[in-house]
């Protein structure tokens, strides 16, 4: 045996710089109050298909999709994903939305002592001695069940279990009564369980208490925030529209609220929400039309790894009927900050286009969708690359080699904000933004740069002093730059000398 060449020499193997933290979709979420999707769940689709296949072909979550899927970009792009979240505005029992089945009658009739093991609330009983040798249609099926799940427990969770067949959809369901917060519903082996579909391709929804507006948004938030603009399917009060764009606006360009609204509403509620950053409302359209999701499907389309990727959100088409006509609604609504699908002509050809392409928000808010969504990116990548690098290495030191990392690693976010178009190059400042530029850098050449190539960046270490007495590092950057302004109209001068 020989002493290990490791004695001597050792070495370790591994990938550098491996740590990836994901940026965020900027996909459409769409908050809904339907039963088949379990409370606090979210899900995410790739297709049309995949909405319908979960909903059902007349549901609102697939015309919505149906529309989002089916719109292209100018650039050749489309979204790429949808997400869906519950949202519990009514108090909800616990349920199964069984699998859709195949098993025939025949089969069902050889069962003569079938059993289950049902989880309602705290309790777990056996479900037992089904027999279904005397049926004549799964319905009947489904009454033997409910006797049995009712024989099986006390209490009105079980005296009030409710079985059904769906035959549209093949399936047997359960619902109960007494709804509260995480009451459980589950189902363990048995020897039907597969045949009633109540196996792992079921939907098991808990009950839930009512949620607020707010509290919705939250736990979609914190279990996932993957999506860049949001929207609630149910028709939302006005004061629980001013709840969400109040949450909204106090997340700091992460998303875009967007929502519908009646003509005869849009004073009041410009009214109730001018001042909330990232919300926007379009006039409401024909049934079954959704014009207020058009943003969201810009937003979900913008691939910001490809070239001049950035889009106006103005004079963008759609598979939509014009809400607005008549020059005199159009000045209204603009003044307003109210978008619209509308309508103009050339040479007798009618061109229906969305406009204008604004959210609310007060002076120090971007109101311009174009220009909002670019920050949302922007912030996005900034952070993740930042947390990759914190991640990779061992350190980032409080000195000039740290500061050089951290600038590094933001200038590759910055050239790929120039690449895609989100930092404008060359765009004019005027004198207030120069003033406003050289007070915050503290650099008299700072916005000959900005205007010049597009941004400036600086980044410094402070050292802050905590509750405990003790002092930490950090590091604090500071990035101006050149946003992309879409514009709305052109104005000539033809002179005929």
């Amino acid at each position: 045996m020989a002493i290990p060449f490791s004695k001597y020499v050792d070495i370790t193997s591994g990938v550098g710089a491996a740590a990836g933290v994901r940026r965020r979709d900027l996909i459409g979420r769409f908050f809904t109050t339907n039963t088949l999707l379990p409370p606090k769940a979210i899900i995410e689709f790739d297709s049309a298909d995949g909405v319908r296949g979960y909903f059902g072909t007349l549901s609102e979550e697939y015309l919505r999709a149906l529309f989002y899927f089916s719109w292209i970009s100018k650039n050749i792009t489309r979204p790429q994903k949808i997400s869906f979240a519950r949202w519990v505005n009514t108090e909800t029992p616990p349920m199964i939305f069984g699998a859709a089945i195949t098993t025939p009658l025949a089969e069902f009739k050889e069962v003569k002592a079938g059993v289950l093991t049902l989880t309602l609330g705290t309790d777990t009983h056996l479900v037992k001695n089904l027999s279904f040798e005397s049926i004549t249609s799964h319905s009947e099926v489904a009454s033997i069940v409910q006797t049995g799940i009712r024989e099986a427990g006390a209490g009105p969770l079980w005296a009030d279990a409710v079985v059904t067949f769906d035959a549209v959809n093949s399936r047997f369901n359960l619902t109960t009564t007494n709804p509260s917060a995480n009451t459980k519903i589950a189902i363990s082996e048995g020897t039907i369980n597969h045949m009633l579909g109540w196996n792992e391709h079921a939907i098991f929804a808990d009950g839930a208490l009512v949620e607020s507006v707010s509290e919705v948004l939250t736990i979609s938030t914190d279990k996932s925030n993957n999506f860049g603009s949001f929207a609630f399917m149910p028709t939302l009060s006005k004061d629980e529209m001013v709840e969400a764009a109040k949450w909204n606006a106090a997340q700091n360009v992460m998303y875009q609220f967007q929502a519908s609204v009646l003509s005869r509403d849009a004073f009041d509620y410009y009214e109730a929400l001018k001042n909330y950053a990232g919300t926007g409302l379009t006039l409401a359209g024909a049934a079954h039309e959704y014009p207020e999701q058009l943003p969201m499907m810009i937003l979900a389309a913008t691939d910001y790894s490809r070239r001049n990727a950035t889009q106006s959100y103005m004079f963008q088409s759609a598979a939509l009927t014009p809400s607005v006509t008549e020059p005199a609604d159009s000045a209204r609504l603009d003044a307003l900050r109210i978008n619209y699908y509308g309508r103009t002509q050339k040479g007798g050809q009618m061109l229906d286009l969305y406009q204008r392409g604004v959210l609310m928000g007060g002076a120090s808010a971007p109101t311009d969708m174009n220009a909002y969504a670019n920050e949302q990116w922007l912030n996005d990548a900034a952070g993740s690359a930042i947390m990759e690098l914190l991640m990779s290495l061992a350190k980032v030191s409080a000195n000039a080699q740290g500061r050089g990392q951290l600038i590094a690693t933001l200038q590759s976010v910055i050239n790929q904000a120039l690449f895609n178009g989100t930092v404008s190059v060359g765009k004019n400042l005027n004198n207030t933004q120069q003033l406003y530029i050289t007070n915050m850098t503290g650099d008299a050449n700072a916005w000959r740069q900005v205007q010049t190539i597009g941004y400036w960046l600086d980044c410094v270490f402070e050292t802050v002093v905590k509750e405990d007495g003790h002092s930490e590092s950090k590091a604090v950057y500071t990035l101006i730059y050149s946003k992309d302004d879409a514009i709305r109209k052109v104005e000539g001068s033809h002179i005929l000398i």
